[in-house]
């Protein structure tokens, strides 16, 4: 059992404290707020230093705010967002997150548990065609004195939590969280993570957690050099795989993924099993390890990985894992090499259970309609692409590359030419639909487009 409240604290019984920390949110923060204020008890929201209307658009929810200085910790913000909570449970949300309507009866019920646990709920990172990683964080937990966050970046309620003797555990809602949207903004924050970070760092007693948190936010701006240093100086701390078995899978794939990079496909082999044996439940660990396998000459080793993959189930756990990211391109890898491999039937039952699993994913009707190209189904390919097209018209370059393939083996090239002319205002900087309207022209390529049209006639299984 957990101990005691070291010191009394005013809370009401059954309900929830929502507390944030923000600073020029007002894009955000209404979004965030609306999806939680059905649920939400009391609102508190520490504003660092706004200068547009967060702090506003705060007050018009009912929140109590407290304006405070950034001093570059955000452990120390969390903190005053909490202190005067009055709620038996707090809830920490940012401003770019959303709780969808599913998960508010859930939390609805778990205000309503006995406050002697820690809650994980899933985090899922929400990223462009609806990819990103999900993991379980600490992000509800008892209001009381002796829980209160930890480390300057990447903020931690568990280390007081198991001070006290206090566990986590994880219950099924979900929080939507939006601010890795953008690759820019993303590397933005990786950078100024990495700074923290160090700052945190402590040479003599290093701990994994923070170890592979630098190399991750290195890997992130491309800095691989730096990121191989760290990865290794996390396997280096004692205890690592025994203690933190997760943080050493972690490492083991950003080891794997810079010298697959590289080419290194046999040392990247090397620490991509390592990883798996690890953590054999991660679809991105395999997923590495199947290119690696490929890119060094076993293509039917890599099918074998790839199609365990897909048996996988989606199960969260403390790293994040993008388990849709890889299930996509799990399904377009496999295909093909299948139809590389020449093995036709088994492909055309991938690309159906592709379509079956995820109707919504254009890449995997751009890929069936690449396919069923090559299977000699031209007029079933037109309706794939058209269908993909409606899915997604705005950048979706392959599916109108497959239309107009199929336009000119039918000795339609004029309407070919017709449709590429008609894309040119949204793709006339992109060097790939310059290439294909060159082929399709019969204009003269440049060598960078010569090396380009060979790629893209391997991309459709050099149906043209």
């Amino acid at each position: 059992m957990p101990a005691e409240p070291t010191n009394s604290k005013f809370v009401k019984p059954d309900s929830l404290s929502i507390c944030m920390i923000v600073k020029n949110e007002a894009d955000l923060l209404s979004r965030c707020l609306d999806s939680i204020k059905n649920v939400a008890d009391e609102l508190i929201i520490v504003d660092t230093g706004s200068t547009d209307a967060t702090v506003s658009i705060a007050q018009s929810f009912g929140a109590k705010v407290v304006c405070t200085d950034w001093r570059d910790d955000f452990a120390w913000a969390r903190n005053i967002s909490i202190k005067d909570a009055t709620s038996s449970w707090i809830l920490w949300l940012d401003a770019d997150d959303v709780v969808p309507p599913e998960s508010i009866p859930i939390l609805a019920s778990l205000k309503k548990e006995k406050p002697d646990h820690i809650i994980g709920l899933t985090v899922r990172n929400q990223r462009p065609g609806n990819t990103g990683t999900e993991f379980v964080q600490a992000r509800m937990f008892p209001n009381r004195p002796d829980l209160y966050f930890e480390r300057r970046i990447h903020e931690q309620i568990m280390p007081s939590a198991l001070r006290i003797g206090m566990k986590m555990e994880s219950r099924n809602a979900v929080i939507e969280h939006h601010g890795y949207a953008d690759p820019a903004t993303l590397k933005k924050k990786a950078l100024r993570n990495i700074q923290l970070l160090l700052e945190d760092y402590d040479d003599s007693a290093p701990d994994a957690v923070t170890t592979v948190e630098i190399a991750d936010s290195y890997q992130l701006t491309d800095n691989h050099e730096s990121a191989l240093i760290w990865y290794k100086r996390t396997l280096a701390i004692p205890g690592c795989e025994s203690i933190t078995p997760s943080i050493a899978s972690q490492a083991y794939l950003g080891l794997g993924t810079i010298y697959n990079l590289r080419s290194e496909y046999s040392t990247a082999i090397t620490y991509l099993r390592r990883a798996s044996e690890i953590s054999p439940w991660r679809p991105d660990v395999l997923y590495s390890l199947a290119v690696a396998i490929e890119q060094n000459g076993e293509p039917q080793k890599a099918v074998a990985i790839l199609e365990q993959i897909l048996t996988l189930k989606v199960s969260a756990g403390q790293v994040g894992v993008d388990f849709r990211a890889a299930k996509i391109k799990t399904y377009l890898r496999l295909v093909r090499i299948l139809v590389e491999l020449g093995n036709m039937e088994h492909a055309a039952a991938i690309t159906a259970d592709s379509l079956a699993s995820e109707p919504l994913r254009p890449e995997l009707y751009n890929s069936a309609g690449k396919f069923l190209i090559k299977y000699g189904k031209p007029l079933d390919a037109l309706k794939t692409f058209e269908k993909s097209i409606m899915l997604i018209k705005q950048g979706n370059l392959d599916a109108y590359i497959g239309l107009c393939i199929i336009y000119v083996k039918a000795g339609m090239t004029s309407k070919a030419i017709e449709t590429m002319d008609s894309l040119a205002i949204d793709f006339s900087a992109n060097n790939k639909y310059q290439t294909f309207r060159s082929c399709i022209n019969g204009t003269t390529l440049t060598p960078e487009q010569t090396e380009l049209l060979a790629n893209l006639r391997r991309e459709f299984f050099n149906v043209f």
